[in-house]
């Protein structure tokens, strides 16, 4: 049975206080000093009489369990219904402020964060509230586009190791995925919007708060249609911003100039999406037999809909952990150095890096003691109408999207990272070093750099196929709801 689709929307601004600082370690760690664009939660309600889910984009780096889990049980209190039916999507851009977690950091930037957290909550709820008082009878459409924003960002430095880096003859997915959220007369109310790339073309030495190129495509998107726009976050992991991030203090062209190619593109596939009328028959012109034209017929529907969600929490394992000897000598090590930085009075950003491994290599030794140690990856699937969106609690690869996209049944499927949380990369296991990863060596590429997610060691190489599997067997679980 299909009933008919309802929607609606809720806005609210999430920048934080000045001087609250970004989540970052060595890069984008400084205090935000203002706003150069505001950073804002958008929420999307459906609802067709049967079910009913709640989508919210945010314009965040990092959300982490619990505090995540709990903003969006407070979601699904709040329209009572299940956790699994509340996505949070998170933009993962660098220029915003950090939220609490579980890294050990200085106690004013900690306390700042708490704060933020309480406000993000609250804002967030405001908006569902809102968008839930909006609801009214809508059709979806999807299509998809291709937008060249971002770039390969593992190069291979003159040793032979990988570095943090621009290789433009690696092939990354430039595909943009659109969807139109529209009333029952073709109007659009929502567009929603995918691209997989870092949002860090603003770059480390600026020190606003922003909501970098996704913004920038954002606002121009929604002054030319007026209407709301959602930004999603695909599979960028291994994707950076072609342009920005470098050695300017003023990155804003950068993001603009790469806001302006994104919101074209979406622009121009959201012009082809007509969900209110169809194509009909050949007819001739009047009574000119020689003159043939298809008809645009009126949608004579009512905007009927299939409404479903899935969710899973899959366990994740780890490669061999080292003895309890040598993790014990190597949190000892960053112990000693922490210690050290902050006696000699050494930079913030030092302090952080060394106070990060003291606590990653803790983790170490804690999981070597119990045995056995895994993570929960958080996989959940929305089917709306013959539309999907895929989430991962992970920084997925280009390569992973691609995967969930050709596995789907459904011809429009947007696969996302950073959902609801991130928990960790999620490396191919192709990615990895030859050789196997070495827990010990500090690696120049982000994703073998688990240090920055304190995990105890590399994650089992096949992780990623278990998740690209389980997202594919959640996809076929909806496939069958009418």
């Amino acid at each position: 049975m299909t009933h008919q689709l309802l929607a609606g929307l809720g806005r609210r601004i999430t920048n934080a206080r000045p001087g609250s600082p970004k989540f970052g370690i060595r890069l984008f760690s400084d205090p935000i000093q203002g706003y150069e664009s505001d950073l804002t939660a958008t929420a999307l309600v459906l609802t067709n009489g049967a079910e009913k889910l709640a989508l919210i984009a945010l314009d965040i780096c990092e959300l982490f369990n619990p505090f995540s889990t709990e903003i969006r049980q407070a979601v699904a209190d709040q329209l009572t219904i299940p956790l699994s039916h509340v996505m949070l999507s998170l933009s993962h851009d660098h220029s915003t402020p950090m939220t609490p977690g579980p890294t050990r950091d200085d106690p004013e930037r900690e306390r700042l964060a708490k704060i933020y957290g309480n406000e993000l909550k609250q804002w967030i709820l405001e908006a569902v509230q809102e968008a839930a008082g909006n609801i009214q009878p809508v059709r979806v459409g999807a299509g998809v586009g291709q937008a060249q924003v971002g770039i390969y960002r593992r190069e291979t430095g003159p040793d032979g190791h990988d570095v943090l880096g621009e290789d433009p003859n690696r092939p990354i997915d430039h595909s943009v995925g659109v969807v139109r959220v529209d009333d029952l007369e073709g109007r659009s109310i929502a567009i929603l919007f995918s691209y997989g790339c870092h949002p860090v073309s603003m770059g480390p030495r600026n020190h606003l708060g922003s909501s970098d190129f996704p913004g920038a495509a954002r606002e121009i998107i929604e002054k030319t249609l007026n209407t709301k726009a959602m930004f999603l976050q695909g599979c960028g992991g291994n994707v950076n911003p072609k342009w920005g991030i470098g050695y300017e203090v003023d990155c804003r062209d950068a993001k603009n100039r790469l806001g302006a190619i994104l919101a074209g593109e979406v622009l121009k596939v959201s012009a082809g999406i007509h969900t209110h009328v169809g194509l009909g028959a050949r007819v001739h012109l009047g009574n000119i037999p020689n003159i043939l034209f298809n008809r645009w017929n009126p949608v004579d529907d009512t905007g009927n809909a299939p409404l479903a969600a899935a969710e899973e929490i899959v366990k994740l394992g780890f490669i061999e952990l080292p003895s309890l000897e040598k993790a014990q000598a190597w949190y000892q090590h960053w112990s000693n150095l922490r210690q050290e930085k902050e006696k000699n009075g050494a930079q913030d950003w030092e302090i952080r890096m060394a106070s990060m491994y003291e606590t990653a290599y803790q983790r170490t030794v804690e999981a070597v003691k119990q045995g056995n140690p895994t993570i929960d990856l958080d996989v959940q699937v929305f089917r709306i109408d013959d539309i999907i969106l895929t989430g991962l609690s992970v920084e997925a690869f280009t390569e992973t999207g691609l995967k969930i996209k050709l596995a789907s049944p459904f011809p429009n499927t947007i696969p996302l990272s950073y959902t609801n949380s991130a928990v960790a990369y999620l490396p191919r296991e192709e990615d990895y070093p030859k050789g196997g990863y070495q827990l010990g060596e500090v690696y120049h590429v982000p994703d073998l750099f688990i240090q920055s997610y304190l995990l105890p060691t590399a994650l089992q190489p096949d992780a990623e196929q278990i998740a690209v599997n389980k997202v594919v067997e959640l996809i076929q679980r909806l496939a069958i709801v009418q």
